[in-house]
């Protein structure tokens, strides 16, 4: 019996050919990450790809110079050293990655929000983005340098730990804009202080996965109230989170504690106004 061909133009088979290439999970990331650097060594390459273990690294190399999309250059042979750059055929993709970057700006980002998880531990954030994957897209930030890079992108919510290294936490919603929602996790017992710092929401360490997935849904319905709702929403949280740390005797006799209060009564009153 004579084997059936896929019914489509013989150059649609030749792009499924080559998305069959680039589906493998680390190829296109490789030749985009080369398309970025231009060159970069074997320990370039992983300390700019995240999550990439040395002998993955390897073996995508290794199939993508098969593929004649990069070639390997010794730049000394004592002691060996190696550089990685795209062939002419891999440096033609870039206009493809840059159609298809255009396209999922067009449907998919409008479609799916973008959740931006911020820790210096990776092991906190590969477990919330095991959480979260399958209903938003994840990115994640484990530096500073990483949440100026990620911040300057379209994100909904950022999701982030107070105790970053390099960044302050009072800093990041300014740095994300009006249109960003914030989430801020914090220590089983916070300070005051915390009070000082304008975030959506506040949340304590160690978070569950409903918890986390709750304060994000609810951040995302609440997009685009007005600012009133938005800051009697975070003055809310914050007194909730004290209120089950600390006893209300000892919060009465904190400043800070009664100050919120105020502005909540305030807001209050202006809605029923």
């Amino acid at each position: 019996m004579t084997r059936r061909e896929l019914d489509v133009p013989r150059t649609t088979h030749t792009a499924l050919d080559a998305f069959t290439l680039l589906s493998k999970k680390w190829h296109p990331v490789v030749v985009a990450v080369l398309h970025h650097h231009e060159s970069l060594g074997f320990n370039g390459l992983l300390e700019a790809i995240p999550d990439l273990s040395g002998k993955v690294l390897t073996d995508t190399l290794e199939a993508l110079r098969d593929a004649g999309l990069v070639e390997r250059t010794v730049v000394s042979e004592s002691p060996l050293r190696v550089e990685y750059e795209l062939t002419e055929a891999g440096a033609e993709l870039e206009p493809v990655f840059d159609d298809l970057g255009a396209w999922g700006e067009r449907h998919l980002e409008a479609a799916t929000p973008t959740i931006l998880l911020a820790d210096a531990d990776r092991r906190i954030t590969d477990l919330y983005g095991q959480w979260l994957t399958d209903r938003y897209t994840v990115a994640r930030a484990h530096t500073a340098d990483d949440v100026d890079r990620y911040l300057r992108e379209s994100i909904d919510v950022v999701v982030y730990d107070e105790g970053l290294p390099g960044v302050s936490a009072a800093d990041v919603p300014a740095a994300v804009g009006a249109g960003c929602r914030t989430i801020l996790l914090v220590g089983d017992r916070p300070e005051l202080d915390l009070l000082e710092i304008e975030c959506d929401d506040v949340r304590r360490k160690p978070i569950v996965r409903e918890t986390l997935l709750e304060a994000i849904d609810d951040q995302l319905r609440r997009r685009g109230e007005s600012a009133d709702d938005r800051e009697r929403g975070s003055l809310v949280a914050k007194r909730s989170l004290l209120e089950s740390v600390y006893s209300q005797d000892h919060l009465t006799r904190q400043a800070a504690y009664r100050d919120l209060e105020s502005r909540l009564e305030a807001l209050v009153d202006g809605l029923e106004e």
